[in-house]
């Protein structure tokens, strides 16, 4: 009875080596698919984190320049510097504006972004370059100026 069990668990199903040869071919042919989306998950996310600092420095220098005078440019630059610095990101343009008449200021950062791997997404048309700019603005009403 034991041998008989036995013989009959042997023919029920496929080989193990037939099962390894399969999935082989399988993890062969998903493997690109997973390195495509393994590294485009890399760079957007590297220009999200730059797109990130890029806004925060806008802000912290909008902010700065909305609580001092017009004559306080340097001071709203070289906070802005400080913040993309400290995130290790290089500072491509700085524009300070204001206050206009609405008694608003604005600041717009620039940064360049180079993308580790253009060509994959250029494969589905997306047509980036590299450098890419990225650009954070912030507005801040001056209710200090007269």
């Amino acid at each position: 009875m034991a041998d008989k069990r036995h013989s009959m668990q042997r023919t029920a199903g496929p080989s193990r080596s037939s099962e390894r040869g399969t999935a082989l071919i399988e993890f062969t042919l998903i493997l690109p698919l997973l390195l495509l989306l393994t590294v485009a998950a890399v760079d957007f996310g590297r220009a999200f984190y730059v797109k990130n600092v890029v806004e925060q420095a806008a802000r912290e220098g909008v902010r700065l320049r909305a609580v001092t005078s017009a004559a306080d440019s340097a001071t709203v630059r070289a906070r802005v510097q400080q913040v993309v610095s400290a995130a290790n990101v290089t500072l491509a343009g700085l524009s300070i504006t204001g206050p206009l008449a609405d008694k608003s200021v604005k600041v717009a950062v620039t940064a360049e972004f180079n993308w580790i791997f253009p060509g994959v997404f250029n494969l589905f048309g997306a047509g980036f370059t590299n450098p890419m700019s990225l650009t954070g603005e912030a507005v801040m009403r001056n209710e200090g100026s007269s």
